[in-house]
């Protein structure tokens, strides 16, 4: 079940990256949601892959 929640979410964020791209660059802080969507990511996946363990 938190496997497809996080699949889900992953999916979520992955469809919205222009959105948010475009939101850093209109508030100059283009770095920081760069930075927060890697992390999103790397969190998941980290996530997942204890998941099947």
């Amino acid at each position: 079940m938190l496997e497809r929640y996080f699949r889900l979410m992953y999916w979520w964020i992955r469809r919205w990256y222009p959105v948010f791209r475009w939101f850093g660059r209109v508030t100059g802080q283009e770095e920081y949601v760069e930075r927060a969507i890697d992390v999103t990511e790397e969190n998941f996946e980290r996530i997942l892959e204890g998941d099947d363990e």
